[in-house]
């Protein structure tokens, strides 16, 4: 029997565990959502370079984007305020709702949520006057269609937009389940937009700058979503708090720890103190290599093409070239691509003796081999603990230290999350 005195929308699991031993293992949807927007708060702090960023393409304030992202990333889930959703899992508790069988989880809960969002969240909002503005003020339409490629990223967060198409709504989602994500909406924004300047979504021009800036942030939303999802099941929290209070004493410091533990933070790159400390076995330099020692590099983006015999050392010309740009605070890693999974294997081996040096004499910088038989890489394997037959997915054990190349296991986990390495060696495509 469902407590008519307890919130509509604490009604719902975000995440479950029914196998867990003893009782099912249960986290609260908006609780799960307050994880992911935690996430996304600190990795947007206004003293992060992410934000800035972000913030200069988009010519907004830092602090407003940070505010903004957080109250985004707080309705990435309102999909799951959804009967259909919510009998993925039935029975796990007689506080939550109820599954319907006539109510099948026929379309993602990314669709389901941004479908939610334009066809009665973001009208709703227009009817009750959202942002404190009148409920005629001209401006309000626009704000909200502004809002609506915004709520696209946010839902589609799983790494693919969410559908454009007809639902019937009544199909997946019972009033109660629309009333429900409407006063957690209503909370969210009264958490998170208090004297919010709003007028700045009614730019249209911030419309069409976020169009370029879209997959990072859509990148940056996914990243939010995988660290903010990482509680373990003995972590679920299954008693009713407030949400502020849960903000507060679960869901930033749970942020805090995960992003600390996910070792995102940049390694310090060390000065470029020449060919030789990159490469002591390099006694004479080739005239290419002295060339990329040496050539004026200009302050923004540059493309150079290196051509020469055989034996010219155009690999470690190349290497010089990519220090002296991290050195000069024009570049934060590299990703060196061949054509065939042999030779990225052979310059992972190559690289694994060399890239330190990149970094300074502290720094822990990730390494990757980013390709699909990356785990029958007995180099690979060694520098992230993978054993013999491991598949490419496979954990570690997380006090684990590396061997050859330091790599963190949550870079090392998902080909997906290769490229957010510092150094990683692939192949072309």
């Amino acid at each position: 029997m469902v407590d008519q005195s307890v919130p509509s929308y604490f009604q719902y699991w975000g995440k479950a565990d029914p196998k867990y031993p003893g009782e099912p293992k249960w986290h609260p949807l908006v609780y799960h959502s307050l994880d992911v927007a935690a996430v996304g708060s600190v990795l947007f702090a206004p003293v992060k370079p992410l934000c800035n960023r972000l913030a200069t393409q988009l010519k907004v304030a830092p602090a407003w984007l940070q505010r903004w992202v957080t109250f985004c990333l707080s309705l990435h889930d309102i999909g799951k305020f959804s009967t259909a959703f919510q009998g993925l899992v039935p029975n796990l508790s007689p506080v939550l709702v109820p599954s319907n069988p006539r109510m099948p989880y026929a379309e993602r809960h990314d669709t389901l949520g941004f479908f939610l969002w334009q066809d009665v969240l973001s009208s709703q909002w227009l009817e009750n006057g959202g942002f404190n503005f009148d409920p005629l003020h001209p401006e309000l339409e626009r704000l909200l269609r502004n809002i609506d490629p915004w709520m696209e990223i946010a839902t589609g967060h799983h790494g693919v937009p969410p559908k454009r198409m007809p639902i019937r709504r009544q199909n997946f989602f019972a009033l109660e389940d629309e009333e429900a994500a409407s006063h957690f909406r209503e909370a969210v924004a009264a958490m998170f937009l208090g004297d919010f300047d709003s007028s700045v979504l009614t730019d249209k021009a911030l419309k069409n700058r976020l169009k370029p800036s879209s997959w990072m942030l859509a990148g940056a939303f996914v990243l939010a979503d995988w660290l903010g999802s990482g509680r373990r099941p003995e972590s679920y929290c299954q008693t009713e708090v407030s949400l502020e209070e849960y903000w507060q004493r679960h869901a930033l410091p749970h942020a805090e720890q995960v992003i600390a533990n996910a070792n995102l933070s940049h390694s310090t790159v060390a000065p470029f103190a020449g060919t030789s400390c990159l490469f002591p076995f390099i006694k004479a330099l080739t005239p290419l290599q002295e060339w990329a020692e040496k050539r004026q590099l200009g302050n923004s983006n540059q493309l150079f093409i290196l051509e020469d015999v055989t034996g010219a050392g155009k690999t470690e010309a190349a290497l010089v070239l990519a220090h002296r740009l991290m050195a000069s605070g024009l570049a934060e890693g590299m990703y060196v691509a061949l054509p065939t999974m042999a030779t990225s294997n052979a310059m992972y081996a190559r690289l694994a003796k060399a890239y330190r040096q990149l970094f300074g004499a502290h720094a822990r910088p990730s390494l990757v081999l980013a390709h699909g038989a990356r785990h029958l890489s007995e180099g690979f394997r060694s520098s992230v603990g993978l054993p013999e037959a491991a598949p490419a997915n496979q954990s570690y054990s997380e006090d684990e230290e590396p061997i050859e190349a330091y790599c963190s296991a949550w870079l090392a986990d998902s080909r997906k999350k290769a490229l957010l390495a510092e150094v990683g060696v692939g192949t072309l495509d």
